[in-house]
C-alpha cells in the first residue's frame, strides 16, 4: 500500500522537476531521477515476498546491461555505466510496475482496487491541469518556436501524448463500462481538446481511436426499433453540430498551423514520422558501418548509441531497442508484448476479465504510437500507467470494486 500511495506523488514530482530544469537548475542527479530511483527500489523490495518477480526482473536487467559492460571494457570507461542504468531502469519499469499491480489485482482486495482507480483519477487531474495552464499564460509551451501547443509544467514533451491516451482510456472505458453514456462522450469531446491543446497529432489521434474502439465489444448487430429513433435525430442534429464545431476548433488551433507547415515542407512519410524515418535511414548506416559483428547481436547500450549518432535517437521505440540492446533487446519487447496479447486475449474469451478488451486495445495503440511518435516505454512519465493499464487484465468481474 505505501508503494501505490507513493505513486499518487509522480506526477507532482514531475511539475517539480519541470519547473527545475526550465529555470536552470541542474543537479548532479535531478529530482525526477531521484523519485524515480527511490520508487524503482520500493517497487523491487515489494517483491521480496513473492521472489519468483524479483528474480524475473533482476534477470532482464542483468540481460540488457551486458552490452554497456562489453563497452566498458573495451573502451576502459565506467562514467556512463550509472547513465545506463537509469535508461535501462526506464524501459524495464512498466514490465516491473505491471509485476506489481497483477499482484495486487489478483489479491482481489476492494481498498486496494478503489486506490488504483483513484490514482488514476487523481494523476489525470493533475496533468489536465497542468495541460490547462496555458489558457491563464503559465506553463511552458510543446514547441517553444512559435509557442506551439502546452505542456504544462513537465519537462518531458513527447510523453504527455501517451499519458493521456493512457489515462483517458481508463476512465473512459469505465464510464462506458457503467453506461454513463453521455458522461463518455463529454469525456472523449474534452480529451480531443486537451490532445489539440497540446498540440500533439499522436496523442489527439489516439484519443480518437481509442474512445471510437471502445464501445466496439458492446456493439450488438441486434436492432432494437424502440432506439432508431432516437439514433436518427442524434445524427441529424448532434453529429452536425459536433462536426463543424470540432473542425472550426482544430483550424484555429496551433497545431493545425504546424501539420500545414510541415505537410507542405515535407514529403507524405516524413510529414507521418515527423522525419524519424531519416533518423531511421542515418541510424541504419552507423549500425552498418560502425558496430562490429557482437555489437550488431547485442548492442552497445543506450549511452553508445546515442553518442554514435551524435547524441540523438531514432524516437521510435522498437527501434531505439534494436540499435540499444540489439536482438537481445528486441527479442525480448517484442515477447513481452506477444505474451500480453495472448494473456489478453485469451481473458477477454472467458468474458469474466472485463478490462482484458481495453489491454488489447492498448497494446496495439501503444506500439502504434511508439512508432510515430517515440518516448512512450522508455518514458519515466507514463511508465507507471502502462503496466497498469495491462495489468487490468487480471482484474475479474467479481473482485470489481469500482
Amino acid at each position: 500500500m505505501l508503494v501505490l500511495w507513493l505513486m499518487f506523488a509522480l506526477l507532482p514530482v514531475e511539475m517539480l522537476h519541470g519547473f527545475l530544469l526550465h529555470s536552470g537548475v541542474n543537479l548532479p542527479l535531478s529530482v525526477g531521477q531521484a523519485f524515480k530511483l527511490i520508487l524503482l527500489a520500493s517497487l523491487l523490495f515489494s517483491f521480496f515476498i513473492e521472489l519468483n518477480g524479483l528474480f524475473i526482473c533482476l534477470f532482464l536487467f542483468c540481460l540488457l546491461f551486458i552490452p554497456s559492460l562489453g563497452q566498458s571494457l573495451s573502451k576502459l570507461e565506467i562514467g556512463f555505466l550509472f547513465k545506463d542504468f537509469i535508461k535501462i531502469s526506464r524501459y524495464l519499469m512498466p514490465l516491473i510496475v505491471f509485476l506489481f499491480f497483477k499482484k495486487i489485482i489478483e489479491r482481489g482486495r476492494s481498498n486496494e482496487m478503489n486506490l488504483i482507480f483513484k490514482l488514476v483519477q487523481f494523476s489525470y487531474l493533475v496533468f489536465v491541469f497542468n495541460i490547462l495552464l496555458k489558457y491563464i499564460g503559465l506553463g511552458y509551451a510543446m514547441y517553444p518556436n512559435g509557442d506551439i501547443g502546452s505542456k504544462g509544467f513537465f519537462f518531458a514533451g513527447n510523453e504527455t501524448s501517451a499519458l493521456l491516451i493512457i489515462l483517458s482510456a481508463i476512465i473512459g472505458f469505465n464510464l462506458f463500462k457503467k453506461g454513463k453514456k453521455l458522461s463518455y462522450f463529454l469525456f472523449f469531446l474534452f480529451n480531443l481538446f486537451i490532445g489539440l491543446t497540446i498540440s500533439s497529432k499522436t496523442g489527439t489521434l489516439g484519443v480518437l481511436i481509442v474512445f471510437l474502439l471502445i464501445p466496439v465489444k458492446q456493439f450488438q448487430l441486434k436492432i432494437r426499433l424502440r432506439y432508431v429513433k432516437n439514433i436518427i435525430i442524434s445524427i441529424l442534429l448532434i453529429v452536425p453540430v459536433v462536426v463543424v464545431s470540432t473542425w472550426k476548433f482544430i483550424v484555429a488551433s496551433p497545431v493545425f498551423t504546424r501539420l500545414k507547415f510541415f505537410w507542405h515542407e515535407l514529403d507524405f512519410l516524413t510529414f507521418i514520422f515527423s522525419n524519424r524515418n531519416n533518423f531511421l535511414k542515418n541510424a541504419w548506416k552507423v549500425y552498418w558501418e560502425e558496430y562490429n559483428f557482437l555489437e550488431k547481436i547485442i548492442g552497445v547500450g543506450q549511452t553508445n548509441y546515442e553518442i554514435l549518432n551524435g547524441n540523438s535517437i531514432v524516437e521510435i521505440d522498437i527501434a531505439d531497442i534494436f540499435f540499444a540492446y540489439g536482438f537481445v533487446g528486441l527479442l525480448l519487447f517484442v515477447f513481452i508484448m506477444f505474451l500480453s496479447y495472448y494473456q489478453a486475449k485469451i481473458f477477454r474469451a472467458t468474458n469474466r476479465h472485463p478490462f482484458a478488451g481495453l489491454a488489447v486495445l492498448m497494446i496495439f495503440v501503444l506500439l502504434g504510437i511508439s512508432t510515430i511518435a517515440g518516448h512512450v516505454y522508455s518514458s519515466g512519465m507514463s511508465a507507471v500507467f502502462i503496466g497498469l493499464v495491462f495489468s487490468l487484465m487480471y482484474l475479474k468481474k467479481d473482485a470489481n470494486a469500482i
